[in-house]
């Protein structure tokens, strides 16, 4: 009872002594914040509940195989619409005409036969010819005319091939300056005569081949050719006879490989002689066996070339050369890769040279290239049936490899009133000849697309190592490019684009007796045509030659037309009725 009493008094005890206290704020100045730093992550984590219970509820999968009823019904085929023969009709006869600045008339007439299995034979006339002039330089027309005519005769396992040609050629070697020319003071007019080359060109070829070779029998080829040549110096002209015999046989073995044994035997004749000279006769005969093994995607061929050369006064010279090559069909019709080993001996004719640069002296060094050994190698990609690429390399050792060079002689001696005068114009070209070695780099590529476009390119890269006769390869250029495309649109429009450059020709300055090397302009030529086709027997062209207007130089002081047009008409007929009995 006294604890109560005691309690009660000390509560109201404190209660009067609170009462009688006065209220006070309390300030109290401190940097410190109460802050939790990871109140964030924790409420954020997720609780973790540990479920010590397991409950396992067993699953029964129960699979049921389907049956499927199938049933085939085959669809007919729908017949194909079976319409006329397509047969192309043929026209005997085919002319082109034009002409063009620079008086250049333009002729191109072809007859032929129409379909045989007896006999088929033909015939050509062909001419084209500049008559215009070149600013500064002597008279530069030329013309070429061609006549031609062929036959074929069919024979049950034979055919008889002839052909038979004349091929007339006028150049002017107009490679230099008329004001130029001084003839010790006498009152003189050159005469496009007095540097006129005239070239006259006979040729006759017949071949006798067998035409069932799919029978497992002996092939067969016989070949004859003769080619007669002069010009308009008296006295000048050059016989070439030619005789060929090759003979091959497939031989399958177990249709696992193949080879093929053969060889070929020919005998060629050289005659010539010049104005003033009688070059000795020249006769070559050679047997070229080889023997070819295929299996799968290899191919091999092993063979060699052995020749006899006959030089009066000079006895017989024997050369062997090898002949291999090695294939490999890394993708069969689309990637092969070859290399190879071979060599040969060639005249060099007063034809050949003719045909590869007209202007040249009246007489001119013929001999022989000796190709000791040539290595090459290369690929071949056939990527679709439109497109194909090739690559080659090769490294070659010659004997004898011609160049040409501008002849120091006098062109011509002119008697003028008791007095003969010597001109020394440089403007006809000679032969030279050096031991040398060649290594060239070549691609191509052909690509068509559904008959609209065609596409072709050529690069060709040339490097020559010459012995210490000559100085440089000349005229010979290093880079080569040749580019030709064409385009037929909606049947009726053909257009064409070609162009042709070469770099790295050099050319002999000859001065005080001594042979300097000059690098010459690089060419550029380039080309573009167009044609109209009205019908399948007529049409219409156009053609720009050199149409970026340069002076092309293929040989010192022999420039080219700036530019040059040419318009015509094309027309075939004489064609044979189609769906007649």
């Amino acid at each position: 009872m006294f604890k109560q009493i005691v309690f009660v008094f000390l509560l109201w005890m404190t209660s009067i002594t609170t009462w009688g206290q006065s209220e006070y704020d309390v300030i109290v100045n401190s940097t410190f914040s109460p802050v939790i730093s990871d109140a964030q992550e924790k409420i954020n984590e997720k609780a973790n509940i540990v479920d010590t219970v397991k409950v396992t509820k067993p699953v029964e999968y129960n699979i049921i195989a389907p049956v499927y009823l199938t049933r085939f019904i085959p669809e007919p085929i729908k017949p194909p619409k079976i319409g006329k023969d397509q047969v192309s009709r043929l026209y005997r006869n085919f002319v082109k005409l034009g002409v063009g600045n620079y008086w250049t008339p333009y002729l191109d007439f072809e007859m032929n036969s129409l379909r045989s299995t007896k006999l088929a034979y033909g015939g050509r006339i062909f001419h084209h010819s500049s008559w215009g002039k070149i600013k500064t330089y002597a008279p530069a027309s030329y013309s070429n005319t061609k006549i031609e005519a062929y036959m074929q005769k069919f024979f049950k396992n034979y055919t008889l091939s002839t052909i038979a040609g004349y091929n007339h050629v006028l150049a002017h070697c107009y490679g230099f300056h008329p004001d130029s020319v001084f003839l010790q003071g006498l009152d003189y007019t050159l005469k496009a005569k007095d540097i006129r080359r005239q070239y006259h060109h006979i040729n006759l070829n017949m071949n006798f081949s067998n035409n069932d070779i799919n029978k497992n029998k002996l092939n067969q080829r016989y070949a004859v050719n003769y080619d007669f040549l002069t010009d308009n110096t008296p006295k000048t002209y050059e016989h070439q006879l030619g005789m060929t015999v090759a003979l091959n046989h497939d031989v399958r073995l177990k249709r696992l490989f193949s080879l093929n044994v053969g060889g070929e035997i020919g005998f060629n004749y050289f005659h010539n002689r010049w104005q003033n000279a009688h070059l000795s006769d020249n006769a070559m005969t050679n047997i070229n066996p080889h023997v070819t093994f295929k299996y799968e995607e290899y191919f091999i061929k092993v063979g060699f070339d052995a020749l006899l050369h006959f030089r009066h006064l000079e006895g017989v010279r024997f050369h062997f050369y090898p002949d291999i090559e090695a294939r490999l069909h890394i993708v069969p019709q689309v990637f092969t890769f070859y290399a190879g080993l071979d060599g040969g001996l060639k005249r060099n004719s007063y034809l050949s040279f003719m045909q590869e640069n007209p202007y040249l002296s009246d007489i001119v060094n013929l001999g022989f290239t000796d190709e000791k050994a040539k290595i090459f190698a290369g690929i071949q990609l056939g990527i679709s049936r439109s497109l194909s690429i090739g690559a080659r390399a090769s490294f070659g050792f010659y004997s004898g490899q011609p160049f040409f060079i501008n002849d120091t002689l006098p062109s011509f001696v002119m008697q003028m009133q008791d007095t003969a005068i010597a001109l020394y114009l440089n403007n006809t070209f000679n032969v030279v000849e050096d031991r040398s070695k060649q290594f060239n780099i070549h691609f191509d590529l052909r690509y068509q697309y559904k008959g609209q476009l065609w596409v072709a390119l050529n690069l060709d890269y040339n490097k020559y190592f010459l012995s210490i006769d000559l100085l440089e390869a000349w005229y010979k250029p290093e880079f080569i490019a040749e580019f030709d495309v064409s385009y037929l649109l909606l049947e009726k429009f053909l257009f064409g684009l070609d162009f042709y450059i070469h770099t790295g020709a050099k050319y002999p300055e000859f001065i005080h007796g001594n042979i300097a090397p000059k690098a010459m302009k690089a060419v550029f030529d380039f080309n573009f045509s167009f044609e109209y086709i009205w019908s399948k027997r007529l049409s219409f062209f156009a053609n720009v030659n050199n149409f970026i207007y340069q002076r092309n130089y293929f040989y010192q002081d022999y420039p080219s037309q700036r530019i040059n047009c040419l318009l015509g008409v094309k027309y075939n007929f004489g064609g044979e009725a189609i769906g007649k009995k």
